[in-house]
């Protein structure tokens, strides 16, 4: 190598080096989920400071959404970007209020929002939380039987993924059915049933748990109590 090569070399080495600093000290304009867009119920919906509002047509109400709150962040899209995954609220003019799940993504440094999904309506929420890149949201609800007045005292979690740049729920089945169970008026024990038989067996059917203990494992079972069975899904009259 010449004397003008290792020059050469030298100064793309150290110009190289100074680029990769300058872009690394580059301030990033972090995105803000209160000023995007969210597909709620197939419609687009623009937040503003958190807020935005649409006349309902031949109606003197507004459709109301609101930013809300329990906010996570995480690389929820594995693009290197943190986003963000929050509770939004929507009301309609009526005396729901209803809550949802969206995520606002950082695409190089502007703000996608993905579909909105439905949490509950006039639930409690508690705690929104990251475990395995998995979106977990807990809250408390009523029975399916209650009135809307009722005091929400039942415990439901839900968990959720990003997929395509898309929320999907991937709550495990036995979980969902749990929290099917308690909120059609069940309560959660266990039964030794059919080796075959999973958690949460459908009990409207004869011998569901009918087999020899020699034949039998502990399982879940929800209990709809007298006159009632669990369809594998919810409780239902006899």
């Amino acid at each position: 190598m010449t004397k003008k090569q290792k020059i050469f070399t030298i100064i793309l080495i150290f110009t190289t080096l100074a680029f990769v600093t300058w872009e690394l000290n580059i301030p990033k304009e972090e995105i803000n989920p209160q000023n995007c867009t969210y597909s709620i119920d197939g419609k687009n919906v623009t937040l503003q400071d958190g807020y935005a509002e649409k006349e309902i047509e031949n109606s003197g109400s507004k459709i109301v959404t609101q930013y809300f709150g329990n906010a996570v962040s995480s690389d929820f899209n594995g693009d290197g970007r943190i986003d963000t995954a929050f509770l939004i609220t929507q009301n309609n003019g009526g005396s729901g209020t209803f809550f949802y799940l969206a995520l606002a993504l950082d695409n190089k440094n502007s703000c996608k929002g993905t579909n909105a999904i439905f949490i509950g309506d006039r639930i409690s929420p508690q705690t929104t939380e990251v475990q395995d890149g998995k979106i977990i949201v807990n809250y408390a609800d009523r029975r399916i039987d209650e009135p809307m007045v009722a005091f929400t005292s039942i415990g439901i979690s839900r968990q959720f993924l990003v997929e395509n740049d898309a929320l999907v729920e991937v709550t495990p089945e036995d979980s969902a059915k749990e929290n099917s169970c308690l909120l059609s008026g069940g309560t959660i024990g266990t039964s030794m049933c059919c080796m075959s038989a999973s958690d949460f067996p459908n009990s409207c059917l004869i011998g569901f748990c009918g087999c020899s203990p020699m034949n039998s494992h502990e399982i879940k079972t929800c209990n709809c109590g007298e006159g009632k069975c669990f369809d594998g899904n919810v409780c239902i009259s006899l």
